[in-house]
């Protein structure tokens, strides 16, 4: 019985991604995809691989619950998508910048290239040393290796001008954006593995306008398994030493089949695990049996994380983590294994947050919220997707609807990293560019 309703998530996901097919309005660089990418890798995969687990730890009622809470959480989520308000609220954001100039591009992009690789160098020499021995300005300076990323495919939309092509500039972008992928699938991070291959295969796709093939997709959904496989792997890795020869080496005697374990799609025999809870579908059974019986809601304070992160600690200096001290206790309180305020690791997922946030009534508020922030996004971008700086903000943002459904909290993407890093640079080119449009209006 249990079951019934992850089967029913599956059908949900499978029949949505039909109906876009078959009335033609499938756009492979929809935030939505990710997004259903995620909750189904969540939802579905890990409700089916962890169930026997999930019965006789938490109990087959509250198993139901939580399967069914996902169900109608996606459910709700696809009809406030479709609803239609985005195309009310798209008229009251701003257009983008017309012009695109290159000097700002050319000064930027090798800062934030040679910035990206200082972060990465930093990880490799801390990686055999405790973090906690690196001063506070290289703790500092290492939080941003996205910045790499970013001057990349500043280059590429660049060079891919449809007005005026240069292709050394755009080659060295996508050099730059490749060199990004290789560098943390050595470093062992998953997540910056997988957005080094959605961001480059969207910029090179929504620069000319076009959309790739299902072949193409199909080779791009086989390269994010694998660079996510690949750095989950090389990060485990006890055999071969920890150097550029060794990760060659690696990657020779790399088995594909393990692909399916890092996914949770095959358990690996030889593992007994001492809990799943620490997956995100496990997290998500914990929040269920904790909160609020055991432990108090959190009522949404990680959100205020949007706007006190911005604000320095030399002017805030007992600045708390917002939210973090109620993930803590309910994770205290509902552990199988023994916790403390130390505690420290493993992501709830969106639907383990929105729990924690308030139960079901915080689910729904939240996952519309979601919704009409991602469809109107994508109205947005397909608006005025021939200008250079949406062809930038494009690569740059739809990969974050996965990072929504699979962390702490939805927005933990914007305050931890994306904000930062990506959302400066492209202020900065919106204001300059702008700035440009007037000067050329008033001087004609």
């Amino acid at each position: 019985m249990e079951l019934q309703y992850v089967y029913a998530t599956a059908g949900l996901v499978f029949g949505v991604f039909a109906l876009h097919v078959l009335t033609k309005r499938f756009d492979p660089f929809a935030p939505l995809w990710l997004f259903l990418v995620g909750y189904f890798h969540l939802y579905v995969i890990q409700a089916v691989s962890y169930h026997d687990w999930a019965v006789q730890v938490r109990g087959a009622d509250l198993v139901e619950a939580a399967n069914f809470r996902a169900l109608w959480a996606l459910a709700w989520f696809l009809a406030i998508y479709h609803c239609g308000v985005d195309r009310l609220l798209v008229r009251l954001v701003p257009e983008p910048p017309r012009a695109w100039s290159t000097t700002p591009v050319y000064v930027l992009a090798p800062i934030l290239v040679v910035w990206g690789v200082i972060c990465a160098g930093l990880v490799f020499r801390a990686g055999a040393v405790d973090e906690s021995s690196l001063t506070a300005e290289e703790a500092l300076l290492r939080a941003f290796p996205v910045v790499l990323l970013v001057g990349g495919a500043m280059l590429l939309v660049t060079g891919r001008s449809l007005d005026r092509p240069q292709p050394a500039i755009a080659l060295a972008g996508l050099a730059f954006c490749v060199l990004y992928l290789l560098i943390w699938m050595f470093n062992g991070k998953r997540s910056h593995a997988v957005i080094g291959v959605l961001s480059t295969i969207c910029a090179l796709y929504v620069t000319r306008m076009r959309r790739p093939s299902w072949l193409v997709l199909a080779t791009t959904a086989v390269l994010a398994a694998l660079a996510v496989s690949v750095a989950i792997g090389w990060r485990n890795n006890r055999t071969y030493e920890h150097s550029a020869s060794g990760f060659v080496s690696f990657l020779g005697d790399f088995d594909p089949s393990l692909v399916l374990h890092n996914l949770n799609i095959e358990k690996d025999d030889e593992v007994d695990a001492v809990t799943y809870e620490t997956e995100e579908y496990g997290g998500f059974l914990l929040m269920m049996a904790t909160v609020p019986d055991r432990s108090d809601y959190d009522y949404c304070a990680p959100y205020l994380r949007i706007f006190s992160t911005f604000i320095p600690r030399i002017l805030w200096p007992s600045k708390p983590v917002f939210g973090r001290e109620k993930w803590i206790a309910a994770w205290i309180a509902g552990s199988e294994l023994e916790r403390d305020e130390d505690f420290t690791g493993p992501a709830i997922g969106i639907l383990g947050a929105t729990q924690l946030n308030g139960g079901a009534t915080a689910t729904a508020i939240v996952l519309a919220a979601l919704a009409i922030i991602l469809r109107t996004t994508h109205t947005y971008c397909r608006r005025f997707e021939d200008r250079a700086w949406i062809q930038l903000l494009w690569p740059l943002t739809f990969y974050a609807s996965w990072f929504m459904v699979v962390n702490d909290d939805p927005m933990i993407w914007f305050y931890y990293n994306w904000g930062f890093t990506t959302m400066p640079t492209l202020a900065l080119l919106w204001i300059y560019n702008k700035t440009i449009r007037k000067k050329a209006a008033a001087a004609s």
